[in-house]
């Protein structure tokens, strides 16, 4: 019986019986690569016979390829450290510190903490913020510097 032995440099012929093992036929080709046959590996204790080989049938020789897997990714190592989240800051009655109640009972006078800004781009209503050495209007960007 006359087989066809495909690898990856050419195809090779060889002749064997039915009686022959795929150890056999390895050895005849000296190749330690596996031997597959209609997609099913053919493993050395099998003959001829039992893997369904018929006269002119194509035998692939298989290598395996080293390898696997790629390269593991290296871990970044930061040389600066996190820039800390801003939370917002929940205080209770916070509006409390921008007007000043005086009085008590029914004669109750209500004045705003702030000063409003004077420049006429701005208006009534617009008041200036409040910083340790400063007051800035946010709208038009005045600011008186304290001394």
């Amino acid at each position: 019986m006359q087989l066809f032995v495909k690898s990856t440099e050419a195809t090779q012929v060889v002749e064997v019986s039915a009686a022959t093992t795929v150890e056999e036929i390895k050895a005849q080709l000296a190749v330690a690569a596996d031997l597959y046959f209609a997609g099913a590996c053919l493993e050395d204790e099998m003959t001829v016979a039992q893997c369904q080989l018929q006269d002119n049938s194509t035998i692939e020789c298989v290598v395996p390829l080293e390898g696997g897997k790629g390269k593991k990714k290296k871990k970044k190592i930061f040389t600066k450290a996190k820039k800390p989240i801003h939370r917002h800051k929940n205080i209770k009655m916070r509006v409390l510190k921008f007007y000043k109640i005086e009085g008590d009972g029914d004669d109750v006078k209500v004045t705003h903490e702030r000063t409003e800004c004077p420049h006429p781009k701005c208006g009534a209503g617009v008041f200036m913020a409040a910083h340790k050495n400063r007051q800035t209007c946010g709208k038009c960007s005045l600011t008186y510097v304290k001394k």
